[in-house]
């Protein structure tokens, strides 16, 4: 097997230099280039442009780069089931999550997963749905958490659960007296509004644009650590889902009021994997993970 080989070309084209790929590997640097040079060499063409600042993959080099990745998932799947034929269920799940998913759903199914399997290790990264996405898709994860995904989604879903639309405020606020809250209730409140970057940001867009609405706000954040910190200590209110801030509405330091404006839909998190064909631990997290979003969304209707 040339394993070590596919995983040097790897390193370099996710780190961008052979310095880096060699430091990520814990390799000499000289080794990585020497095996570079003799792949390229074999194949009759160079992989990479050598740039004043790293390394880019050349046209050949990325359609071995997107065999490589597969490659590498089909045999980490496979070393992973030997494994567990002699010694039970072990790997390592890499997960790349939005943020608002990072603060109380995934630690709580990945906590209630990894005692029950000790011998998996967890790597969990935050990063934008597009960039989460792009390292589902690439391998560079294994599993991608979002909210609303695109139309054209390059993963397959594994789990999801959907999640109301509404307002966060302090517990007193005026508007927790209301017996339905809509849109048009927060008008002459000061309002943090999510940042266009944030995907319930074009459905906000879309249902205003329709009632000819307008909410003005001095602020706008894509930070929901900021909007839910900045709502409970003052007398601003904002706009989210529940996901995030779970913990915060079971200890009453917020309140959240479901919008029922025609028009906004529930928001969809899922849970998306390059191949169906995954690593059993892969696998049976996903499985975890989707009980854990039905009893969470479940929890909020009820």
């Amino acid at each position: 097997m040339h394993t070590r080989l596919l995983t040097y070309f790897e390193a370099i084209i996710r780190h961008g230099s052979i310095r880096k790929a060699a430091e990520a590997v814990h390799v000499a640097p000289s080794a990585i280039n020497r095996h570079l040079l003799e792949l390229e060499a074999q194949l009759g063409t160079p992989l990479f442009e050598r740039l004043p600042r790293g390394m880019r993959p050349t046209a050949a080099g990325e359609i071995l780069a997107r065999h490589i990745r597969s490659t590498l998932r089909d045999y980490d799947k496979a070393i992973s089931e030997i494994e567990q034929l002699a010694t039970g269920l072990r790997g390592r799940i890499v997960i790349s999550s939005i943020e608002s998913a990072l603060a109380d759903l995934l630690p709580m199914a990945v906590k209630g997963f990894a005692d029950r399997y000790p011998r998996i290790d967890f790597d969990i990264r935050s990063f934008p749905a597009e960039e989460a996405i792009r390292q589902a898709t690439d391998g560079s994860a294994d599993l991608a958490l979002i909210f609303n995904p695109p139309p054209r989604l390059s993963l397959v879903q594994v789990a999801y659960a959907d999640f109301p639309l509404g307002v966060i405020c302090a517990p007193d606020h005026p508007l927790t007296r209301l017996p339905a809250v809509q849109l048009s209730n927060l008008l002459g409140y000061q309002l943090l509004l999510p940042a266009r970057s944030i995907t319930i940001a074009d459905q906000l867009d879309m249902v205003l644009s329709t009632t000819g609405l307008k909410l003005p706000s001095r602020m706008v954040s894509n930070s929901l650590t900021f909007m839910s910190s900045y709502v409970r200590s003052g007398e601003a209110i904002s706009i989210m889902t529940p996901i995030g801030i779970l913990d915060r509405l079971e200890a009453g330091d917020l309140a959240f009021l479901p919008l029922t404006d025609r028009g906004l839909l529930p928001q969809r998190l899922i849970a998306g994997v390059a191949d169906a064909s995954m690593p059993v631990a892969v696998a049976n997290f996903c499985a975890h993970l989707k009980g854990v979003l039905r009893q969470v969304a479940t929890s909020q209707v009820s």
